[in-house]
């Protein structure tokens, strides 16, 4: 199988704001989706398409909020300060100058690029999140092994995936920056 996705994951620092994963994939509308009468909107992750897979912009896309709306809604939910620190792994995807292209009203986030090649030593998610996001991913995807072997299916794997990342405890994500 040739078919590809990419997957990132969002968190804040204490585990209580888990932001949807953004999911990116080659298609706007697979041919499963129309077949299981499947409505975007109630997605377990934020989709995207692009004709190579790669999100090249994790605060908007076209416009559109991704995780900033998320954040926003949070603090004020809890009553904090509008204040926000994005760290990104030094990557092609995260071009530099990103921090102009947020909207005016999410003007409040500031993007912190990590140094090169540091990304396995000093990034929190890369160190205890991310590997239990994929821990919890196999466990989930094992079932259905053979079957995804000769036919992936992306309706799958979205439950799939909403499955691994709820799975992921607050007290994991809060450790982790510690």
């Amino acid at each position: 199988m040739k078919d590809r996705l990419t997957l990132a994951l969002c968190v804040n620092a204490s585990g209580d704001c888990k932001v949807k994963p953004l999911l990116v994939y080659h298609s706007k509308t697979p041919i499963a989706f129309n077949a299981r009468k499947v409505i975007k909107d109630k997605f377990p992750v934020m989709w995207r398409s692009t004709a190579i897979a790669w999100e090249q912009e994790p605060i908007s896309h076209s416009g559109k909020p991704l995780f900033s709306q998320t954040v926003k809604q949070f603090l004020e939910e809890k009553r904090l300060s509008l204040k926000c620190l994005l760290e990104l792994e030094n990557a092609p995807a995260h071009h530099p100058g990103l921090e102009e292209d947020i909207l005016v009203e999410y003007a409040f986030i500031k993007v912190l690029y990590l140094s090169p090649n540091t990304t396995p030593l000093l990034q929190p998610m890369d160190q205890q999140v991310i590997s239990n996001f994929k821990k919890s991913l196999r466990a989930q995807t094992y079932p259905y092994h053979e079957f995804l072997k000769d036919h992936f299916v992306v309706v799958i794997c979205l439950k799939i995936i909403d499955t691994a990342w709820r799975e992921v405890s607050k007290s994991t994500l809060n450790s982790t920056w510690k």
